[in-house]
């Protein structure tokens, strides 16, 4: 995966500060990820993923930014083990906290 340290450490450490941290930085860090994906078609469907996320954002659909921080949660631990072996552990993290801020959401 192409994705920079740097860029996987910036999302983990938005999601770990809380879903209202993350949220004035969503935008511009989702628009970063659906640049850092694109050209890759075995990530097509996180990016396509990624643009729903931005869409439910945009309209402040819960329900729907919930669905896809699961959803994106869960690929991103999947495709952790093929990645490269200095992104696999940041990817679990990723993953991990995708799926938590899913679970905030939904209480």
């Amino acid at each position: 995966m192409a994705a920079s340290t740097s860029q996987l450490d910036a999302t983990i450490n938005a999601l770990q500060g809380g879903l209202s941290n993350a949220a004035g930085a969503a935008g511009p860090n989702i628009t970063g990820w659906i640049q850092t994906l694109q050209g890759n078609p075995q990530l097509s469907g996180i990016s396509s993923e990624l643009e729903k996320l931005n869409d439910a954002i945009s309209s402040g659909d819960s329900s729907t930014i919930a669905s896809s921080l699961s959803t994106l949660g869960q690929h991103t631990t999947k495709i952790a083990s093929s990645a490269t072996p200095d992104s696999q552990d940041k990817l679990m993290q990723l993953g991990q906290a995708l799926s938590s801020a899913a679970s905030q959401l939904k209480g």
